[in-house]
């Protein structure tokens, strides 16, 4: 069961109740983290505490997985303590909306923010180059570019009142250099130097727009949890196309396996998407691919019917809140 319909049936007869309220510092979600960070403080979604305990702890994560990013977090907080500054870490692997991460180039990794959530600081984490093309530096270097633009797309897209977003910047460490940072990339607040390699400083100005139509629509659906509204105009601002994704080699381009939220079996076929829950009497019914892009709920994968008809009663309460 996902964590948000768990939230809606202990507190879903609650008039105030949104599913926005839940915090689930594990989630993948970047929109959800991003809006619980203005809705209740950076310091409610800071993911350290993660990386303080013993990695068998962190189911979601291999041990080098986990101890890389553990790395990361340690350099990046010491350099944090030397200029009196807070960067916490909100999140240590995302995709842009919940279950919109369709292959493995769609997966970003750590994000920092600065107290104010107008300047972030982004780290892709790779493994060492080799020789056989999987692994290269120019597929890092493409990768963690593209992450930065969709990134400040979706920063842009959500924080388009108050306090808007100021920068991205983004670089990527592998096993290879020890997982350490260029010290350019913490040395100064101010831009780099286009000459430095493999920082990316993307700005509101600079960025280019790389969140894709139905992605939008997802990110819609979550937000009108909490009777929140997008204009039309920020849409066109940040709205992309596939062009936008980077040549990359076969191996990013490999489709990831999702969970049903009911049965928590793994797949990498196609799973159906609740469709504003179909549901007639006691049956709930597949639904059309033409059905699943124009439904109003998107973010929940089910691996059959009988999940999908048997996830109903609780998923109903997150799900009308749509």
């Amino acid at each position: 069961m996902d964590t948000s319909a768990m939230a809606a049936s202990a507190f879903g007869s609650l008039p105030y109740f949104s599913p926005m309220m839940s915090i689930n510092t594990s989630g993948t979600c970047a929109t959800t983290r991003l809006t619980q960070c203005r809705d209740f403080g950076v310091y409610m979604n800071d993911v350290t505490r993660k990386f303080e305990r013993d990695p068998e702890y962190a189911t979601d994560l291999s041990l080098d997985d986990f101890m890389a990013r553990k790395n990361v977090i340690e350099q990046v907080s010491r350099w944090s303590e030397e200029r009196n500054a807070e960067w916490p870490p909100i999140l240590y692997l995302y995709e842009i909306v919940k279950a919109s991460a369709k292959r493995e180039r769609d997966w970003g990794h750590l994000i920092f923010t600065d107290l104010t959530t107008t300047r972030f600081l982004l780290v892709m984490i790779f493994p060492s180059e080799c020789d056989c093309g999987n692994f290269s530096h120019h597929d890092y270097g493409a990768l963690t570019k593209f992450q930065a633009d969709r990134f400040m797309s979706l920063l842009k897209y959500l924080y388009h009142t108050e306090q808007k977003p100021n920068w991205v910047r983004a670089t990527f460490v592998t096993q290879s250099n020890g997982y350490a940072l260029d010290p350019t990339f913490l040395g100064t607040l101010e831009p780099p130097s286009s000459d430095v390699p493999n920082i990316f400083h993307v700005t509101s100005e600079t960025f280019v727009p790389s969140l894709l139509s139905n992605e939008l629509e997802s990110i819609d659906t979550l937000l009108k949890q909490s009777n929140k509204r997008v204009p039309k105009a920020v849409r066109y601002e940040v709205l992309g196309s596939k062009d936008s994704r980077p040549d990359v080699s076969p191996v990013w381009k490999s489709k990831n396996s999702r969970q049903c939220a009911h049965c928590q079996k793994s797949s990498t076929s196609d799973l159906q998407l609740c469709s504003r829950c179909v549901y007639s009497s006691a049956h709930m019914y597949p639904v059309s691919s033409r059905q699943n892009r124009t439904s109003r709920c998107r973010l929940i994968h089910y691996c059959s019917r009988e999940c999908q008809r048997s996830a109903w009663p609780m998923h109903k309460l997150v799900c009308k809140k749509t």
